[in-house]
């Protein structure tokens, strides 16, 4: 008992609020990302907040007076390796860049707890946790109105299928670009990137569902 007693002596009162707001916020921050199922969640966020308050306090105290910033100005770099780990790279998409920028974010506000600026940390929480979840809700209106996909279609060299196809994307008023143009035996592939309308993008893919002269085809939503 006279050891805990002595333990919580050593620790200044506020020390112990900043480990606590910085829980708080790294939890509340690792909420957001929980709910999504991202690579990053409660614990990691709350964890790497933790980790940014502690560094600041003890960079405060250890480079006190002349260099106060000596071991926070390089929280971000080795949060950057952190970053870097939950980003995973498709053939055509990049998926974790939001989870790495909000670990930095992670970092930022463990940094401001730190140094006391409790008002900026709450502060700048809402504003992180708004933008996640309300431009969220933006970018699915936007995808509604607007997607783009990558189409992979393959068919044989004696059908001459690619002005057709071009001209289908063109009645649907769709952009496209051709990506790549590869032969197979007697196959010729080619990869379009398209953007336009959803229900004009379904109508494309009924047609080449439909159309017996393609021999295969494949969809990438979301591509980068």
């Amino acid at each position: 008992m006279n050891m805990e007693h002595t333990i919580f002596e050593n620790i200044e009162h506020h020390q112990f609020i900043k480990v606590i707001v910085a829980i708080v916020i790294g939890g509340l921050l690792g909420l957001e990302r929980e709910y999504r199922h991202k690579a990053a969640g409660m614990r990691t966020l709350t964890l790497i907040c933790l980790g940014s308050t502690l560094f600041t306090i003890l960079s405060v105290e250890m480079g006190y007076p002349n260099s106060p910033d000596r071991v926070a100005s390089n929280i971000l770099t080795g949060v950057g390796f952190i970053g870097a780990g939950v980003i995973f790279k498709g053939d055509f998409t990049i998926d974790g860049i939001t989870t790495a920028a909000t670990i930095w974010i992670a970092s930022a506000l463990g940094i401001a707890i730190g140094m006391s600026h409790y008002v900026l940390a709450i502060f700048s929480l809402a504003i992180v946790l708004l933008l996640l979840l309300g431009l969220k809700a933006l970018e699915g209106k936007i995808g509604k109105w607007r997607e783009k996909r990558i189409y992979t279609i393959s068919y044989p060299a004696d059908q001459h299928k690619e002005h057709e196809i071009i001209t289908l994307f063109q009645q649907h008023k769709l952009n496209y670009k051709l990506l790549l143009q590869t032969k197979k035996d007697t196959l010729i592939e080619h990869k379009y990137e398209i953007s336009g309308k959803p229900h004009a993008m379904s109508a494309i893919t009924e047609f080449l569902l439909s159309d017996k002269n393609i021999h295969h085809f494949a969809v990438q939503a979301n591509p980068l």
